[in-house]
């Protein structure tokens, strides 16, 4: 069987490189569109096969380095891992170094090799296996030191071998990427880093809140004993490696759309979800306990959940206030990417909120029911878990909402036609409504189905509850929002009575926007140059819209330098 799999491995690895040899011969006899697909080709499987490669020299080499720390002899099942690691070693090792010093001097001699995709997929995908391999590994190790059960030696080998190709692969990206396309390796390691560190600080912080709090018999170091060890090594591999890619790479990048969808749905969106679920689990907790039916007389049985949903919370606001900042000061002022952070929060408080009406909705119905036996803890416990969102959402939308709305009233038009204003309405509007009519489709559906079997009875009253909850809600939600878009079209302006420059050429920093922004609000044609001095000053939506409007020449050139805005008429000969 070790044979049969080994031979099935070089054969894996064989087919690969005759398409390349094939593919690199048959593209030297052609010329123009055919060979640019030969290329192409060439390169995917050339690529493929070096990450490939990559694997099978790291593993060997890791496995050969960490057999004779095993406690164990090589003798017996240990040969067949020895066999593999020698394999791995002698053959693919030397075949990666061929093929990366191939692939190197192609990255130097061609400039099309250095922009393709091929190169770009592999230097992504390389460093971040190997750190996300390196992660494991390491976790696992320190979690094992941190309980007391002994050195893992052959894990700490394995796990600094990756980490010694995730450097190297960093390093190689680093001087051999463009800044464009190493922003995908920066944001998904960002995520990693983010996601493992959150992961592991919240653990950590159950974890020691229940061993400091709960009763030793039923703390979460009882029942794991590896619990707060586990939970305190994700943090230790996590954090190191957003630092590394966040803190010292792309937090200092240039702020693309790629940079922004990572601070704002992820950082902010993420932080605030984490934060609002965590809320929302600890205080129904409470509520129940308080004056629900908790379902078990122990008071440490029940509250079991509640250091984990508090810890979400703590870790939630935090990550959220740090990545608040980040964006606030990324872009200082009331611009497009203000809009989009408050109304986003807003949507996410909202969307809590709403399904607290709905569940409002769900007891009402079962409370003028006739009474079952558990109609306490039926009616109670939903009531409960409504109140708590509404508590929890209903506060913290009206307090953006009433902010949006307080602007929108002191800046006129400019708030209105703002892009993230209008899709925030339209999406409301159109979920509610989608929602609307399945909520009826499946009513409807409920109901023909009990008329054709036993008729409509209470049973049957019951399970609609749901879907008239969720058509009540999605109605006001949809209504609301609709009326609001109504009322935004009805204060703006006639279509085709702007007046002003039908031109506008943007000279400073890079457009993120801007562009897009500023032809929606002004009608005018817009084309966005960046100055290759870096002496530009950020763009502000509002400053740009109202210097065209102000113009009164044809077209204008408008120049952002460190002392403002530059305003050039200009008119054609």
């Amino acid at each position: 069987m070790a044979a049969l799999g080994l031979l099935s491995g070089l054969l894996t690895l064989a087919v690969p490189v005759l398409l390349i040899v094939w593919a690199v011969r048959h593209a030297g006899h052609r010329t123009g569109g055919p060979r640019a697909d030969a290329h192409s080709v060439r390169r995917f499987f050339q690529y493929l096969l070096l990450y490939g490669l990559l694997i099978v020299a790291t593993v060997g080499v890791s496995d050969l380095l960490g057999l004779p720390l095993q406690e164990q002899s090589l003798a017996g099942d240990d040969s067949s891992l020895l066999a593999r690691a020698l394999t791995f070693v002698v053959f693919g090792l030397p075949m990666f170094v061929l093929l990366a010093a191939w692939s190197r001097r192609h990255l130097q001699s061609d400039p099309d090799e250095a922009r393709s995709l091929g190169w770009a997929f592999y230097a992504t995908v390389a460093p971040l296996t190997a750190v996300v391999v390196a992660m494991t590994t390491l976790q696992g190790v320190a979690a094992t030191a941190l309980a007391g059960q002994g050195a893992d030696w052959p894990g700490l080998v394995h796990g600094a071998v990756w980490v010694a190709v995730w450097l190297a692969h960093l390093t190689v990206a680093r001087r051999m990427l463009d800044d464009a396309r190493r922003q995908g390796q920066l944001v998904l390691g960002a995520l990693i880093g983010l996601g493992t560190s959150i992961s592991g600080l919240v653990a950590l912080l159950a974890a020691a809140v229940a061993a400091l709090v709960l009763e030793p018999s039923t703390t979460v170091l009882a029942n794991d004993p590896r619990a707060l060890a586990d939970a305190a090594a994700t943090v230790a591999v996590g954090v190191p490696v957003w630092v590394v890619y966040w803190g010292r790479r792309f937090a200092r990048a240039r702020r693309t759309s790629l940079w922004f969808a990572y601070v704002l749905p992820v950082g902010v969106g993420g932080s605030s979800i984490l934060a609002v679920v965590g809320a929302s689990l600890t205080v129904y907790q409470v509520l129940v306990w308080t004056v629900g039916d908790p379902g078990s007389a122990s008071a440490v049985q029940h509250f079991s959940g509640t250091p984990t949903a508090g810890a979400c919370v703590v870790v939630g606001l935090l990550s959220w206030w740090y990545h608040r900042h980040v964006l606030v000061a990324a872009a200082p002022g009331r611009t497009e990417v203000t809009r989009v952070y408050e109304y986003l929060m807003s949507g996410i408080a909202l969307s809590a909120a709403a399904v607290g009406v709905a569940l409002v909705v769900v007891a009402l119905i079962d409370a003028l029911l006739p009474a079952r036996v558990e109609i306490g803890a039926a009616v109670t416990n939903p009531l409960l878990a409504a109140v708590t969102l509404l508590v929890v959402g209903g506060p913290l939308w009206w307090a953006y909402w009433s902010h949006i709305g307080r602007v929108a009233r002191a800046t006129g038009t400019v708030e209105l036609e703002s892009p993230s204003r209008r899709v925030y309405l339209v999406v409301l509007f159109g979920i509610g409504g989608i929602a609307a009519v399945v909520s009826v489709l499946v009513a409807a559906f409920l109901a023909i189905q009990a008329v054709l079997r036993t008729g409509i009875d209470a049973d049957v009253v019951r399970d609609l509850q749901i879907p008239v909850a969720v058509l009540l809600t999605t109605a006001v939600v949809s209504g609301y929002h609709g009326a609001v878009y109504r009322d935004d079209r009805s204060r703006l302006p006639a279509a085709g009575v702007r007046h002003g420059p039908r031109y506008v050429l943007l000279v400073g920093g890079p457009d993120d926007g801007i562009g897009r922004a500023v032809a929606h609000l002004t009608g005018a044609r817009v084309d966005v140059w960046t100055r290759d001095d870096g002496t530009a000053v950020p763009w502000v939506v509002e400053d740009v819209v109202a210097a065209v409007e102000a113009s009164p020449a044809e077209a204008i050139t408008l120049v952002a330098g460190p002392s403002g805005l530059e305003i050039v008429g200009m008119h054609r000969m």
